[in-house]
Formats: C-alpha cells, structure tokens, sequence
C-alpha cells in the first residue's frame, strides 16, 4: 500500500517535469540575439559592416577627446561645478592609474573596434559573393576600420609613461611603430578594395596621418599628395541621439566636465573671424574664474570629424616646411583659411603652421600627436604619461603582459 501511494505522489511529478521541459524548450528563437555564424553570409554583409560603423562611432570621439584631455589643449578643473570625474583629472595631470575606470572602457571598446573590423575581413573570404558591390563594402570597411582602431591603439595607449603601443587578441605588447605599420597595411588593402575615387582620397589621407604619427615625413608626402583635396566632404563617425559624441557628453552641452584652453578665446580675442572655426562658449567656476568649452559639437547626435581636406593641406603644407615635398605651402594654408573668410597670411613657417594645426584640428584628437611626435613641446613634467595606459584588466588577463 506504502508503495502504491509513494507512485501515486511521484507520478504527477513527473507529468509536471516533463511538461515544465516541453514549455522550456517550445519557444520561438531568440530575437534581439543572432548565432554569430548566421552573420557569416551574403544577406547580413550589410548588417556587420553597420555593426563596425557604429563602434567606430562611439569610440573616435571618446579616444579622441580623451587624448586632448592629455594634451594641452582640453583640461579639468573641480572648480567647475558640473565636474566630478576624479578619472578625467587623472587623465589632464598625467598620472593616470592603471585601473582609471575612463581609460580601461576606452581601451576594451578599441578592442572591440578591432576585432569586429578584422572580423568582417574575415567573414567576406569565406562567403561566396553574387554580389560584388557587398564584397567591396565588406573589404574596404573592414579594413579601414582595422587601420583606424589600430591607429588609435598606437597613438592613445602605452605600456608605460614613454612606450606608446598595444596588444590583440592576449597577445605580446605590439610598439606603436608596429601597430601604425599594421594601420598602414590595413590602410593599403582598403585602397585596393574600393574604386571610389573618394575614398581613396580619404585612405590616402589617413595613410599619411598615419606616417605622421611615426615622424615618417618623407613617407607621409607621397600620399597626402594623393589624399582629399578642396571641397571634399569630411570623413566623419556619424551619431545619433542614441549613441551620443562624447565632446557633447562630457565636455560641452551635455555636461561640462571638460574645458579648453585659454588660448582659444585668445585666439578670437587677436581675431574676431576665427569664430568661424574656433567654436566655444564659457562658464563661471565656483571661483569666479572663467572657463571655455568647446560647441564645436553642439548636440548629443553631432558627427565626429575624422579627417578633412583642411587637415590634408595642413599636412602638404608641412611638409614643404620641412622639406619632404615641393609646392606653395603658403597658398595651402591660405585656402584653408579663406574657406571660413578669414584673411590670408602674408608669410608661413612651422611655428605659424602649428598654430593654424592647433586652431583647424580643434577638438579632434590631433595635438597629442603633435605633442608626441615632437612638433609641440611637452606641458607636463617628463614623469607624466604622455599616453593613456594599458590598463590593469589587461595586464592581469595577458600573460604577456606579466612582470611588464
């Protein structure tokens, strides 16, 4: 009898269990999720290069914002009542600890731009095409979001206060010297992708950014020449309102964390026509000081500008200075100039072409460069990270990175 209740007590159990199983697994499919091998296919091409686009995107204006923060030409300061990063003091002094919380989401979302750009290479060689066009966008965005994140790599992040660079994958730590290289290669491999007479002019220009970085002057000549020329439409990482730019987050409208320099307002002070291109606004601190902003990026959903057929002439323009390359220098940076009415200069040396670098490249995450490529002395004390560090998350996952 014992046994006839314990089976009659078990048995709904069961039933229960078994039903509990078939209302498990009789679900429709997952649909804010896709199996990863799914992208791998002719129909999603489109929807994986969007994927990288949007990375790129979130990540060019924050790395790039960040890197001015370093520079000279951003700062931080308490005194500004919206400010309470202590993280973005770090970055303005140089002493940036290894777990800054700001650096460290900045270096994974790099990661994460890289990988998904060598991805989609990787994808477009093992999806048989019917489509030729998808092919195209998939090798040339593939590859130039793979040049641009390892460019970023190189030029952001170090292992140490001197020692620009980077890892991939857990991998060895890769010199910035390395990395730029890679972007260049990158870089090149986009330009045989695509037969848009744009942007190839685009990739060009990036080339020679890239050679720039290095202190490759030479090198750097033979593709500005080739690169975006007057009239171009700038290359930008578009946002939304979803995916806000990070200068209108943290250091303009959105919230004020972040100044420029004085020397902007100088700059429009000496010269009420730089208006035109030097954009800002100003707050009081709790001080009574006066602080500038950027509203260069005036909206949460402002574009990012990358490159501009203003910075290329920069750069030619440089390089006829330093002797790399032959031309009028003078009329490159005049037309930059005269394309916001301001008036022509009558003379130009390297000292006056780095300020109109300084005054152009506002807010693009270009000074540090010319900072670390020796072109702008250094603010800070010769102890100070020139660089954002590798952060600590990846030298206790990389067991390359160990004792280093």
């Amino acid at each position: 009898m014992k046994k006839i209740k314990y089976l009659l007590l078990v048995l709904p159990l069961l039933l229960f269990i078994s039903a509990c199983e078939d209302y498990i697994t009789d679900v429709d499919p997952l649909i804010d999720v896709v199996q990863d091998n799914l992208l791998t296919s002719e129909s999603q091409t489109e929807f994986v290069v969007r994927g990288v686009q949007q990375r790129f995107a979130t990540v060019s204006s924050q790395i790039s914002c960040q890197m001015d923060l370093l520079s000279d030409q951003m700062g931080y300061t308490s005194d500004i009542a919206s400010a309470s990063f202590p993280t973005f003091e770090e970055i303005d002094k140089g002493a940036i600890v290894l777990n800054n919380a700001t650096t460290t989401g900045t270096y994974r979302q790099l990661g994460e731009l890289r990988f998904f750009a060598d991805e989609l290479v990787k994808r477009a060689g093992q999806i048989t095409f019917t489509n030729t066009a998808l092919q195209t966008m998939a090798l040339y965005n593939g590859n130039l979001y793979g040049g641009i994140a390892r460019y970023y790599l190189a030029i952001a992040f170090g292992l140490n206060q001197n020692q620009p660079g980077g890892t991939i994958d857990a991998g060895p730590f890769i010199p910035a010297a390395t990395l730029l290289d890679e972007a260049i290669a990158k870089y090149n491999a986009a330009l045989n992708a695509t037969t848009d007479a744009y942007s190839k002019r685009v990739v060009n220009s990036l080339i020679a950014k890239a050679y720039f970085a290095k202190g490759q002057y030479a090198q750097a000549a033979t593709f500005a020449a080739n690169g975006m020329a007057s009239g171009d439409a700038n290359f930008n990482a578009l946002n939304s309102d979803v995916s806000n730019i990070y200068y209108w987050g943290f250091a303009g409208a959105g919230r004020v964390q972040i100044h420029v320099a004085d020397r902007f307002n100088n700059y429009i002070t000496a010269d009420s026509k730089e208006t035109a291109r030097i954009k800002i606004s100003s707050v009081k601190g709790t001080s009574g000081k006066t602080y500038y902003w950027q509203t260069k990026y005036p909206d949460k959903g402002s574009a990012f500008i990358m490159m501009t057929w203003k910075e290329n002439n920069l750069m030619r323009a440089e390089l006829i200075l330093r002797g790399n390359a032959t031309g009028d220098a003078l009329a490159l940076v005049n037309a930059v100039r005269a394309s916001y009415g301001l008036n022509n200069l009558t003379t130009v040396d390297l000292n006056a072409l780095i300020v109109e670098r300084d005054k152009e490249m506002f807010c693009q995450g270009t000074r540090l460069i010319d900072q670390n490529r020796g072109a702008v002395p250094w603010h800070l004390a010769a102890t100070t990270w020139r660089y954002m560090p590798i952060p600590q998350t990846e030298r206790d996952a990389n067991p390359n990175l160990k004792g280093l």
